[in-house]
């Protein structure tokens, strides 16, 4: 083949590329947690213990099974003193499960003082004191937001608009040291 004809045939492909229309590469999709699929996966807590659990492992997952037999449990062990004081809540797992791993956080790990945000949650999943998500995500919340956010009168879909209110940026970091930004609120 010649020069002539690779040319060619490369200015097509790249043509074809570039007016080929965006919006069929960015198919958004969302997760519907009430789907036939979806309705029955179990929830996934992942749990980062202190070293002082290291032979009560069985006893942190029985903590976890006593209402609830359909949760899986991991545990892993901080190397160092202790792992950090955060929580990550996937947006479907149940209220009752969520407040349950938010006692057990604070039994285990000695409290929480942060939420992870739940948009980088997988949607079945609570993460305890986890280390492996960025601490930019990592937002700071108060014992009386935490009181708020354990109420057991708070149906399922009111406790993950309170989470998602709560794990909200509310300033940008900019970059080189250069100060925040406040974010405006949602309407």
């Amino acid at each position: 083949m010649d020069h002539r004809a690779l040319i060619f045939y490369g200015i097509s492909i790249a043509a074809m590329l570039c007016f080929t229309p965006i919006a069929s590469f960015a198919v958004e999709r969302t997760y519907d947690c009430a789907a036939p699929e979806n309705r029955d996966k179990p929830t996934t807590v992942e749990i980062l213990l202190g070293k002082k659990w290291k032979n009560r492992d069985a006893e942190v997952k029985q903590s976890f099974l006593t209402s609830n037999e359909s949760l899986k449990v991991r545990i892993k062990f901080f190397p160092f003193l202790d792992p950090p004081t955060n929580i990550g809540i996937g947006r479907c797992v149940s209220a009752e499960e969520a407040r349950l791993a938010i006692r057990e956080a604070i039994r285990h790990n000695g409290g929480v003082d942060r939420l992870i945000m739940q948009d980088i949650m997988p949607h079945h999943w609570v993460k305890i004191g986890t280390t492996d998500t960025s601490e930019m995500t990592w937002i700071p919340i108060s014992p009386e937001e935490l009181a708020q956010l354990t109420d057991p009168s708070l149906t399922t879909e009111q406790f993950h608009d309170l989470y998602k209110k709560l794990a909200r940026q509310t300033e940008k970091k900019q970059p080189f040291g250069m100060g925040s930004i406040k974010r405006e609120e949602p309407e």
